[in-house]
């Protein structure tokens, strides 16, 4: 069987003919496109990039940190005795004077044992005396012995002068016997008058230690007595300084221990900044710089106290000493940003600190070209850092563009962006 053929029209074939034309320019474009953009670069949106541009000149080296202002004198107040609270009269906040009453306790038994000591005192003050007159009667009985044996040896003595003298004159109106019996009793005076100065003085240093053992005894419990009343004032809690209550725990009807805090005093007009700055740049901040603290409604100028030994939660806590007039929104516990002068570099190269940037270290970070089309990937040389800016030492020249973002996620050593940046960014 024969079969027809019919001819195709030619306005059919030049159709076909220019869509395989299209279709090959579009897949060429594509190709291009493609091999543009993925090949060696990131196309990257500007958007939410930091940029900054390296400049040349004074760059202050400075720390920041942030704190509070602390009172620069803190005393809490202590009991020495159990109590009870009967009232309070000053709370927290509240303005005092030195001696002013900040709460009254109770303690009866204490008051009990005051009473008694002090009886304690009188009687043992009454057996005192009692036994000193005692001791001075019997001291003057002996002294009246003494006065007495010291008569009969002078009469005695007499006697013997003149039996002596007659006989010598060769009158026998004294007998022998008489004369060796006066010699006997001069003697026998003698002697008594002699122990009975001894037994005076035995007698005056037995008053002096008696008196002196009394004594002892009546300021044991003179010193107990004056204890006893020194915890009974306790019970009337005074502030011991001009300051302001910063806290009173305590209410009427509680119950507290010796040794409890009562309340906390602190100064009002002397004051600390305590800042956290951290454990990365510490080592450049040295006792006596220069800082300036920002109230956020003023500034006040002081200098670096005391830095802490130890490490807190990668911070360490630097203490502040204010200087000149503080302004009037000064109170404890002020939340204060402190930036701490840590050196002058007079001509350098600096830049805004980058993300993840530490000074004295080495970093890759994506630079600009001058058109702002495209970045690379160059490596970098830090030197100082600041709390805001960081000394470029080597791979930047002033004018350089260098991204601050973090670029850690981008994956090439190119990047182009989505729209240029104009040359003044």
């Amino acid at each position: 069987m024969d079969i027809v053929r019919t001819k195709k029209s030619p306005l059919l074939r030049h159709k076909g003919k220019a869509t395989s034309a299209l279709g090959l320019v579009v897949m060429t474009c594509l190709a291009v496109f493609f091999n543009r953009h993925t090949s060696a670069t990131n196309l990257v949106d500007k958007a939410p990039l930091l940029i900054d541009t390296v400049r040349r000149g004074e760059l202050k080296v400075t720390v920041r940190g942030s704190g509070v202002l602390v009172p620069a004198q803190i005393r809490w107040i202590t009991t020495p005795v159990d109590g009870r609270v009967e009232q309070v009269f000053k709370k927290a906040g509240a303005q005092v004077k030195q001696g002013d009453v900040l709460l009254q306790l109770s303690n009866p038994e204490l008051k009990e044992s005051l009473d008694q000591a002090r009886w304690q005192l009188q009687a043992l003050e009454a057996q005192t005396h009692a036994e000193q007159v005692t001791l001075e009667s019997a001291l003057l009985d002996q002294e009246i012995a003494v006065v007495d044996e010291k008569l009969n040896l002078e009469r005695a003595e007499l006697t013997l002068a003149a039996q002596e003298k007659l006989l010598a004159q060769g009158i026998v109106a004294v007998s022998k016997i008489d004369f060796e019996e006066v010699k006997i009793n001069v003697a026998q005076f003698r002697q008594r008058f002699l122990l009975e100065q001894q037994r005076l003085d035995k007698r005056r240093e037995n008053l002096a230690a008696q008196l002196r053992a009394g004594n002892a005894r009546l300021n044991s419990l003179r010193k107990q007595v004056e204890r006893i009343e020194q915890q009974v004032n306790g019970l009337t809690v005074i502030a011991t300084m001009d300051s302001i209550v910063q806290a009173m725990p305590l209410e009427p009807g509680q119950q507290i221990r010796a040794g409890s805090n009562l309340a906390m005093l602190a100064r009002n007009d002397q004051f600390v900044a305590q800042l956290r700055i951290p454990e990365s740049q510490i080592k450049d901040v040295q006792i006596g710089q220069a800082v300036v603290l920002d109230t956020r409604a003023s500034q006040i100028n002081g200098s670096v106290k005391r830095i802490d030994p130890a490490v807190s939660d990668s911070a360490v806590l630097v203490e502040v000493a204010l200087s000149g007039e503080l302004p009037k929104e000064v109170r404890p516990a002020l939340s204060v940003d402190g930036v701490i002068e840590i050196a002058t570099l007079a001509d350098t190269l600096f830049v805004k600190r980058p993300v993840m940037a530490s000074g004295f270290s080495q970093a890759s970070l994506y630079l600009l070209d001058q058109s702002g089309e495209q970045a690379s990937r160059q490596p970098l040389t830090f030197g100082h850092m600041s709390s805001q800016y960081i000394e470029i030492e080597h791979g930047a020249t002033v004018g350089t563009r260098i991204i601050l973002s973090d670029t850690s996620h981008w994956q090439h050593s190119n990047v182009r962006f989505s729209q240029p940046f104009s040359a003044q960014y």
